[in-house]
């Protein structure tokens, strides 16, 4: 199985942060699938967002896979690989 960015969860020191709102509805929706296993809502917030990211950055990583790939370059479909690219 390859490494994840949420292999940390949940984070205890947080350099950034990122703000939301919700209607009363959804943020009740959220609250009940985090409580059912046991997380913060925060923790199931990140979790699900870093999900999306690392999947959208996978795909994007194996569209850009050259027809003949370079057999000396990393694999840019191993989704750890990819979010490091995107990152650097």
């Amino acid at each position: 199985m390859s490494e994840s960015v949420r292999q940390d969860l949940p984070a205890t020191r947080h350099d950034d942060h990122i703000t939301l709102r919700t209607s009363a509805d959804q943020f009740l929706v959220i609250q009940k699938a985090a409580e059912l296993i046991g997380w913060t809502v925060t923790d199931f917030v990140l979790s699900a967002a870093l999900d999306r990211a690392e999947r959208d950055l996978y795909e994007h990583a194996a569209a850009q896979q050259p027809t003949a790939p370079d057999p000396t370059a990393p694999d840019p479909a191993d989704p750890y690989l990819a979010l490091v690219t995107a990152l650097t």
